[in-house]
């Protein structure tokens, strides 16, 4: 082990990596190090060593130290497009250098009035190291001690070995202005390291490790040169395609159509710098403790409906302190490997618990085998650093990369590593792990920054009556156990959850995604007398809910289920569902390396299928894109992916993709039981090119029956010309929750607007209105799938709009059932006829609860 100090290689001011207008760097992506905005034009050596190369464009240099760590210095932000203009390399690669050496002069005027940034980065960019004591926030003189480099081991600076079997190679000529830069190596680098075997890029006559920065960079790339990339081991043919379809992409990096060169000494177009995550509500300052007995309403967002009266506990975590210093790697290592067998043994017995959940058990089976968390923590151990610290640090860099992720589901996946975080901290610790809840008093309504998956599979029944988060969000893995255990649930409440004292009586309303602190007792009193009488009427409910739904006048309104994997469809036929209205074939697509194939998505759609004994099955296609990003699909960055490629425009745009899933669909027996929905519908030619794939695969399998092909309505123009979709699509299907944040200009995954992010707003009603009035000049009927076919608040109004299907979450479908055969279409239509004339949805649920107190 060795220990490196890297002096500033610039004057000027010195700041975290995290701040940088880059997401390669600022994300960590290329490395860890600093930033200096330079107010010198002479980058000198930060340490001793040996120069490994001068780019091309003379605006970077690496640098590797005595101790072997590879010290890249990059001189401003998208500096490569100037083609080296304003820079003048005063090394040559191989060249020995001392601490403080001249490397590059710049023209500071030239490259600062061209380049996006003159703020310049220091990071170490080889595997096997880590940095400390960085000199941040403040001014700093060329030649000052900067941070600190430790590792160096040798089995971290051993090259990868070839892994056992074949090889597979491709080409591809590279379409990037400015070759393999810092940034699009990084992204190369993220894909070649999923791929356990050796994977080499080749470029004329020289080649360079896929998994290293400095290498990739170090080829000199540029516009028109054809690339090979090589992999070895098993799934060597699927690695080489990933990683050729990224370089075609262009790997974040704007594509540049051959033949047309970029302007000479102008910088490439530069894409708006994505900006870092943005930190959640709870950044806001918490401010004091509520007074004892003071009235308060904080509002989130809706994760599971319900009510609940109960005693707050507060279980809002802080960093558990560990040492960093161990014992050895010889003492450190053992401990690891037995607490994460611990925790493995504990997941497993909480799969045993909840069988049908157990994906989800698995899903952290998976995240504690991969291989980067141990890799990251025994590297750590290796320095010397205690096994608590090396797991603490690793975890939470990971965790910290999934939450910045675009898409809110898989950054909420962030919660899952957080919680393994814990589990292994407790089993180093000697503690038992998943003891989070187990110790709550009857009628304890949780309040917790985030709760997570392996309290509430340990959690007694009867103990928790509710749950309310300052952060999370509604499709967690927490908030599906709790939808499972029936637990009211609000996710969003912000920092101000933090000033609920412990004990303090509340009621929460996972109907209208409210925490009512220290509420009246006339309030509490009624409340308790609701949810007791609603329990009562549950038991009933379940008792009539597999007959069909009929309104009180007789009116026929269809109740399925939505569902997201193969184990939710006996649960939601014995909750009373009369098919399944969306099912989310995301979950055969998410977490892999490769697509699935034909066959093994046809043998998981028959499962449900059979599960739901003939009942209809309504299949959404593939919905994925720039927000739900999939390893093996070469899709370019966006700017804003919410906006970009989604649903129907990646099948499009992958069709061999697209017509598996519609093949896999159309050997499903019995014929007829399944239906096919495309999301993200625009236009009737999206609609039309599906239909004419859907076509042609059907003859190609022989099938003469015909199958119905829907539209999801989730794109404002789509319900603004439903007539014209309608004339192309067998039935519509409105997706509540894409909708309602495209109508609001409000991201759902962004916890700032969440809690005013409600379907139930005029503006959205007035939307699915038009929608329906659209459908019906082709006699298309219309359903609701999204998160308001869930909201008791909603379903009158929506059947008043003329919606004659909900598809709901599994776990309210007898309640909705029983609530809907209370209902007259006379008096539904009156309320959302008024409903449609108000100024907000908290007017809207004001009529809904005058309408019909009960709910």
């Amino acid at each position: 082990m060795t220990a490196i100090t890297l002096a500033a290689p610039l004057a000027g001011w010195a700041m975290p990596l995290e701040e940088v207008p880059d997401p390669a760097f600022a994300q960590g992506l290329v490395g860890a190090g600093m930033a200096i905005d330079p107010t010198v034009n002479e980058l000198r050596s930060p340490c001793d060593g040996v120069v490994l190369s001068i780019h091309r464009a003379r605006h970077a240099c690496t640098v590797r130290a005595t101790g072997g760590a590879e010290v890249l210095l990059h001189l401003g932000i998208d500096t490569v497009g100037l083609n080296g203009e304003g820079f003048t390399a005063h090394v040559r690669d191989g060249q020995p250098v001392k601490t403080g050496d001249l490397l590059i002069g710049f023209d500071m005027d030239l490259v600062g009035s061209r380049a996006q940034s003159l703020v310049s980065m220091m990071v170490v960019v080889n595997d096997g190291f880590t940095i400390d004591g960085r000199t941040v926030n403040r001014e700093i003189a060329a030649g000052e001690t900067a941070m600190t480099v430790h590792g160096g081991s040798e089995a971290a600076a051993a090259p990868v070995a070839a892994a056992s079997g074949g090889t597979a190679e491709r080409s591809v000529i590279l379409r990037i202005a400015h070759g393999l830069h810092a940034r699009p190596a990084a992204a190369l680098v993220a894909a070649a390291k999923a791929h356990p075997g050796a994977v080499t890029i080749l470029c004329r006559d020289r080649s360079a490790n896929a998994k290293s920065v400095v290498a990739l960079m170090g080829l000199g790339t540029t516009l028109g040169d054809r690339l090979t990339v090589r992999a070895g081991g098993a799934g060597a043919e699927g690695v080489v395609e990933t990683i050729a379809g990224l370089i075609d992409s262009g790997l974040g990096d704007p594509l540049t159509e051959m033949g047309a060169e970029p302007p000479a000494g102008a910088a490439a177009p530069v894409a708006a710098p994505v900006p870092a995550p943005m930190p959640p509500a709870a950044e806001e300052e918490a401010g004091p403790p509520f007074a004892e007995g003071e009235e308060v309403l904080l509002k989130g967002t809706i994760a599971v409906p319900g009510q609940a009266v109960g005693t707050v506990v507060r279980r809002f975590s802080s960093r558990m302190r560990v040492a960093e210093e161990g014992e050895g790697p010889a003492v450190e290592e053992p401990r690891l490997r037995r607490a994460l067998e611990t925790v493995t043994a504990g997941l497993a017995e909480s799969a045993r618990r909840m069988p049908e959940h157990a994906a989800i058990f698995q899903a952290h089976r998976e995240l504690l085998d991969d291989p980067e968390l141990l890799d990251g923590a025994l590297a750590d151990i290796a320095t010397g650093k205690s096994a608590d610290w090396a797991w603490q640090r690793t975890a939470q860099l990971q965790a910290d990369a999934l939450a910045a992720l675009a898409d809110p589901r898989m950054a909420e996946r962030a919660a899952d590593l957080r919680d393994l975080e814990r589990q292994v901290l407790a089993a180093l610790s000697g503690k038992a792990p998943n003891v989070g809840l187990a110790d709550l008093p009857a009628g304890s309504i949780v309040l917790a920054d985030e709760i997570l998956p392996s309290e509430l599979a340990g959690v007694p029944a009867g103990r928790l009556a509710g749950i309310g988060m300052a952060h999370g969000g509604p499709t967690s893995h927490a908030v599906i156990l709790a939808a499972a255990l029936g637990v009211p649930t609000v996710v969003a409440l912000g920092r101000q959850a933090e000033r609920v004292p412990d004990g303090a009586p509340v009621v929460i309303d996972g109907n209208r995604g409210e925490l009512h602190v220290s509420p009246p007792e006339d309030m509490l009193a009624a409340t308790r007398t609701a949810v007791a009488a609603r329990a009562v009427r549950r038991e009933e409910n379940r008792r009539l809910a597999g007959e069909d739904c009929r309104m009180a006048d007789g009116t026929r309104i269809e109740i399925f289920a939505n569902l997201g994997r193969v184990s939710d469809a006996p649960g939601a036929v014995i909750e009373g569902a009369e098919g399944c209205g969306l099912l989310r074939t995301e979950f055969l697509f998410l977490e892999r390396q490769s697509a699935p194939s034909e066959d093994e998505q046809y043998r998981q759609y028959q499962q449900i299928a059979d599960a739901l004994e003939g009942r209809p099955v309504v299949i959404r296609t593939l919905d994925v894109g720039g927000d739900k990003p999939l390893p093996y699909l070469p899709l370019p960055k966006e700017e804003n992916p919410v906006l970009g490629l989604r649903g129907v425009r990646v099948g499009l745009r992958e069709p061999e993709l697209l017509r598996a899933q519609i093949r896999a669909v159309l050997r499903v027996k019995p014929v007829g039981v399944c239906r096919i929905m495309v999301p993200m519908i625009a236009s009737p030619s999206e609609l039309q090119a599906v239909r004419t794939m859907v076509d042609e695969e059907r003859a190609a399998l022989r099938r003469a029956e015909p199958i119905e092909l829907g539209a999801m309505i989730e794109v404002p123009a789509a319900a603004l010309i439903a007539d014209r979709i309608g004339a192309v699509a067998d039935f519509l299907s409105i997706g509540t929750n894409d909708l309602t944040q495209y109508v609001l200009a409000m991201d759902r995954g962004n916890p700032y607007v969440a809690a005013q992010l409600d379907a139930l707003h005029p503006g959205v009603l007035r939307l699915i209105r038009q929608a329906v009035t659209g459908a019906a000049v082709h006699g298309r009927t219309v359903a609701v799938c999204g998160g308001a076919a869930s909201d008791p608040m909603a379903a009158p109004l929506l059947i008043g709009l003329g919606v004659t299907e909900l598809s709901a979450t599994p776990a309210v479908i007898a309640d909705l059932k029983a609530q809907i055969r209370g209902l007259r279409l006379e008096d539904c239509r009156r309320v959302a006829e008024a409903a449609l004339a108000t100024d907000s949805a908290d007017e809207v649920r004001r009529l809904v609860a005058e309408a019909w107190p009960v709910i």
